[in-house]
């Protein structure tokens, strides 16, 4: 069914390549998580420090992404799942630089 709802949203927007595609895919499956996460945890820890907050939560992912990348294994986090966050803050910073985080 999501399969199917996104590649509706797809077309609707002419994203015409795969990677283009499966990008959209990651986007959307991303920005579920940031708001199953806005839901737990709410937007003040963020909204309290502002793009300065946001930033030092992107060095600190950054940081540990790099880590993660040099282990062979890992026990609680991903590499893929350190680059979707690193994403998402992105996306927040761009959302408190809009003004529009709350």
């Amino acid at each position: 069914m999501e399969t199917e709802a996104y590649n509706f949203i797809a077309e609707r927007l002419g994203i015409k390549t795969d990677i283009g595609r499966k990008a959209l895919t990651l986007a959307i499956e991303n920005i579920k998580t940031l708001d199953r996460k806005q839901q737990d945890y709410g937007s003040q820890n963020i909204a309290r420090h502002g793009q300065y907050g946001v930033i030092v939560r992107c060095d600190d992912k950054t940081a540990r992404l790099a880590n993660l990348i040099n282990k062979e294994t890992t026990q609680n986090e991903s590499v893929l799942d350190s680059w979707l966050d690193l994403a998402n803050y992105g996306i927040i910073g761009a959302l408190v630089s809009l003004g529009e985080w709350e």
